[in-house]
């Protein structure tokens, strides 16, 4: 019953898709719950994980306290929420970089997502930016390219963490132009931008939330998105497969999760299949 109560409640969140559910009986919750979230404050993670909060506070009745747990790729937050206690009371939003893309390249990561896990809810899509700050003299992907190829691994390209979809995308755009860029690692989306911001950095690829405020600042030049199709959010923004490079087509899927086990206690009289439905943000 525990999944039919954060069902509901995410179903009303503006990141978050609709659940078809029974109507849900007992005494869950009684006692406030924590969210973790595996990225520092202010970067899209942590702007999708208090929205969650916030929905799951009005439609429960309980404080929902967000947690900020960033470092490792998203595996030390996730480690954290494997090994809490399975009563509903600890969930993990999260996306692709913790429940597949670790696991991809990692020998040894502290969880293992099929078994670790119970699945809540899905929170959506995220388009992927490649962007750089607003003073750089390269205006186009085609400049950066041809920057890279006469300047091999002298350009610095960041990411929000090893191992995550950010980290994923530019490797898969170095990767399809055949270039080298020097790879720095952050422990979020927030500290990444603020670098490129200050211009220690020169560029970054990050989620369409992060890049929106910063480009309406003017502080950063998007270059282009890594969807298949444009961003409604950026719609002058062209698209790699546009530009070229027709196999890049990578979004950003999240979703929340509880420890192993959460929902037995609450199982009896659950239905068997489950209909959801997510909005897609691009």
């Amino acid at each position: 019953m525990i999944r039919m109560f954060l069902a509901a409640a995410l179903a009303s969140s503006c990141v978050v898709g609709c659940a078809s559910i029974a109507t849900a009986q007992g005494s869950y919750p009684e006692k406030s719950l924590q969210l973790i979230v595996p990225y520092p404050a202010g970067g899209a993670g942590d702007v999708v994980g208090r929205i969650i909060a916030g929905e799951l506070e009005t439609r429960l009745g309980k404080p929902v306290i967000v947690l900020n747990r960033p470092g490792g790729g998203t595996t030390i937050a996730a480690k954290e929420v494997a090994k809490a206690a399975p009563d509903g009371y600890t969930l993990l939003t999260s996306s692709n970089s913790t429940f597949t893309l670790q696991h991809a390249v990692k020998e040894n990561v502290p969880y293992d997502s099929g078994r670790d896990f119970e699945p809540i809810a899905q929170t959506g899509t995220l388009t992927m930016v490649l962007v750089t700050h607003r003073d750089s003299p390269i205006k186009d992907v085609a400049a950066l390219v041809a920057a890279a190829k006469a300047n091999p691994d002298k350009l610095s390209l960041a990411s929000f963490g090893v191992a995550t979809i950010s980290h994923f995308a530019g490797e898969l755009f170095k990767s399809s132009a055949g270039i080298k860029m020097l790879h720095l690692p952050y422990k979020g989306s927030a500290p990444a931008m603020n670098d490129l911001i200050g211009k220690h950095i020169e560029y970054h690829v990050d989620t369409v939330i992060a890049i929106r405020p910063q480009l309406e600042a003017g502080t950063v030049r998007p270059l282009a998105v890594f969807s298949a199709k444009r961003s409604p959010f950026l719609p002058d923004v062209p698209t790699l497969a546009e530009l070229g490079y027709p196999n890049i087509d990578l979004v950003s899927w999240g979703t929340v999760v509880a420890p192993k086990e959460s929902l037995r206690p609450y199982a009896t009289g659950w239905p068997r299949r489950w209909k959801r439905r997510s909005q897609v943000l691009r």
